[in-house]
């Protein structure tokens, strides 16, 4: 019995140990945490107004300490670092066009440049959620996206003079989309590009299935003039016509004729690049690609990086005819 009690009081020592470097540990990362944003603070730039929507309340950041929070929130921060560089352009340029003070349209919600609602502007996380995402490759990570945003400070892309909408998505499919196809307005910067080397990306294939009821109730609750009918679908759907980019232009449902973009939004599907199979009691549509299609193709831009190009050579790529050049530079043209 005296045995066991020598044996604890042994063992208490090693258990204070252990907890104080548990504690040590956790002061260390929050240490980090800390220094990621000053070293983004530290870059001097203009500041913007952030509509943080989970929290329902606007703030004040720096533009780059912003980015980082964008760029972990829009790509996997295992990306090679000249993906990561070419998303901090296109992100800070996205920016831009937003921020009042440098007479872009601002997002407005709660008075703001730009909100955190990826369904609106950019998706940002916290440094705080971040580190808890990456886990045990939070430093790493950290000093990635640090690098990224440092290693492109001020630089935007430019067309004729002036920055561009820099959209961007996830996967194309193999080829992105003209933004005239897909938002009713062209424009000249943001045409179909070949974007090989994306089949490994995680959503770039996906097949739904739907029972005829799901698929009909769906179609006719929207457009009931398709009349569309459960035992006829084979007859009543069709593919019409396909864009260069492979995204379904027009398709027929019944009665009615609407856009693949249409019919995206309707089922919520990756991508307007689908397609049809009626077989049995089940449609099936298969998608390739996720996202809209229009700029920048975030899995294209990592295939491009593995291939050996850097940021510029991505984003004259996705990006036809741009600039990359200094926001200082800008402005004092401006």
């Amino acid at each position: 019995m005296g045995y066991g009690w020598k044996k604890q009081g042994r063992l208490a020592p090693l258990l204070l140990l252990c907890l104080l470097l548990c504690l040590l540990v956790a002061a260390l990362r929050g240490w980090r945490l800390s220094r990621a944003s000053e070293e983004a603070m530290d870059l001097e730039g203009p500041s913007l107004t952030v509509y943080l929507h989970k929290e329902a309340r606007t703030v004040e950041m720096d533009l780059d300490a912003y980015l980082y929070g964008v760029i972990g929130g829009e790509m996997p921060a295992s990306f090679p670092l000249e993906a990561l560089k070419a998303q901090a352009v296109a992100a800070r340029t996205y920016t831009v066009r937003r921020m009042k003070a440098l007479g872009g349209n601002p997002c407005g919600r709660g008075g703001a440049d730009i909100c955190t609602d990826s369904t609106c502007c950019q998706s940002y996380r916290t440094e705080a959620e971040l580190a808890d995402t990456w886990g045990d490759n939070a430093e790493a990570y950290q000093d990635k996206l640090l690098e990224a945003v440092s290693g492109t400070h001020g630089l935007i892309a430019l067309y004729d003079g002036e920055p561009i909408e820099a959209l961007y998505h996830s996967a194309a499919g193999g080829h992105t989309e003209d933004a005239q196809n897909v938002f009713s307005a062209a424009l000249p910067y943001l045409v179909g590009v070949d974007s090989p080397g994306e089949e490994d990306a995680a959503n770039y294939q996906q097949t739904r299935t739907f029972s005829r009821e799901e698929f009909t109730e769906a179609v006719n609750g929207t457009y009931a003039k398709a009349k569309l009918s459960q035992s006829k679908l084979e007859e009543q759907v069709e593919v019409l016509s396909r864009y260069e980019s492979g995204q379904v232009a027009q398709l027929q449902l019944g009665n009615v004729t609407i856009s693949g973009r249409d019919l995206r939004k309707l089922l919520d599907l990756r991508s307007a690049n689908f397609q049809i199979d009626i077989s049995g009691e089940q449609v099936e549509i298969t998608t390739q690609g996720y996202g809209h299609g229009v700029g920048l193709s975030q899995y294209g831009a990592r295939a491009m990086a593995l291939e050996g190009a850097d940021f510029r050579e991505i984003l004259e790529h996705y990006y036809t005819g741009v600039t990359i050049a200094p926001l200082e530079e800008w402005e004092a043209e401006g």
